[in-house]
């Protein structure tokens, strides 16, 4: 039932008429009745009683939710030999490379400085650096910083991992990342000579990030230069200047070594990065083992790698 306010300027009399008392008080309030009989003459129209607003139903936002990864070692046959022979079918890939956090845990000539953000998102995951303390000095006497990473999901849908010196050596940083779902490799480095970082580097680690652990870690000096991810091989380059360079073919799932195939330039130039080559110059000698071999793909049918004059071309078995 509802109270209907009716304003007592509607039943005065007017100025003008006689002095009398009047009829009937009305009330300034009528409380309407549920009987349906037209109501007497005189007597004050009942508002029906407006229907409330709706209360909009409010529905708990379910969380994101993740599932941890089939990490179950396979049965991979060899995927790749050298050569240009192309298979139309196989559709292109980029590989990934990207650095983060390198002023802050690289070794450097100047030390170390703040200049990256907190954290950085690459390929839906979240990546922070959760600390860096001083680790003294590589070979090469620069100093630099032993990190540590926080990772997980951007999406919040599984735990944060921490990657610590147990995973991490010092002076490294991360160099690349892939992810399919909750799994993900890591790709972590420096910038220089084996030799000149005694504790290790340039490996790669592969994260549940909905499990919320470890699954492998690779040996070191196996990726420096980017990550592909092509179905179930994970193909890794790697290569420095006066250390022999390799494509390794591993199982994405177990992290074993299907594949270690030595990269001899067979593409001269190079079709996207020749920093050591100009018009009219002739690349490395034919059959050289050592060197840069960056940029991982397929492409037109192939898979490239990149050296300092030329590339690497592969075809697929």
């Amino acid at each position: 039932m509802a109270l209907v306010g009716v304003s007592s300027g509607a039943c005065r009399t007017q100025p003008t008429a006689p002095a009398a008392p009047p009829p009937t008080a009305v009330p300034t309030s009528i409380i309407a009745s549920p009987d349906p009989s037209p109501a007497p003459p005189g007597s004050a129209i009942e508002v029906p009683a407006a229907s409330p607003p709706a209360i909009p139903l409010l529905i708990a936002a379910e969380p994101p939710r993740c599932s941890p990864a089939d990490w179950s070692a396979l049965s991979l046959g060899p995927l790749l030999k050298p050569g240009k022979t192309v298979l139309p079918t196989q559709p292109d890939r980029q590989g990934a490379r990207q650095s983060a956090f390198e002023s802050e845990c690289t070794d450097s000539p100047q030390g170390q400085r703040r200049e990256s953000p907190p954290s950085v998102v690459l390929d839906g995951v979240e990546v922070r650096l959760a600390g860096a303390t001083p680790a003294g000095s590589t070979g090469r006497r620069w100093t630099g910083n032993q990190c540590t990473f926080d990772v997980r999901l951007a999406d919040g849908s599984g735990p944060t991992v921490r990657l610590g010196p147990g995973d991490i050596p010092p002076f490294t940083t991360v160099s690349a990342l892939v992810r399919s779902g909750s799994a993900v490799w890591l790709a972590v480095g420096f910038n220089g000579y084996t030799a000149e970082f005694p504790k290790g580097g340039n490996r790669i680690i592969a994260l549940d990030l909905c499990a919320g652990r470890v699954v492998w870690k690779s040996k070191d000096a196996m990726s420096n230069s980017g990550l592909l991810l092509l179905d179930d091989y994970l193909i890794s380059p790697y290569g420095f200047t006066s250390e022999r360079r390799y494509v390794f073919v591993l199982d994405s799932h177990s992290g074993a070594i299907i594949q270690k195939l030595p990269v001899i330039e067979n593409v001269c130039p190079s079709k996207s990065w020749a920093p050591h080559w100009h018009p009219g110059e002739r690349c490395d000698a034919p059959g050289q083992f050592v060197g840069a071999a960056t940029d991982p793909r397929v492409e037109a049918g192939v898979f490239l790698v990149d050296t300092n004059t030329g590339s690497s071309s592969f075809q697929f078995r």
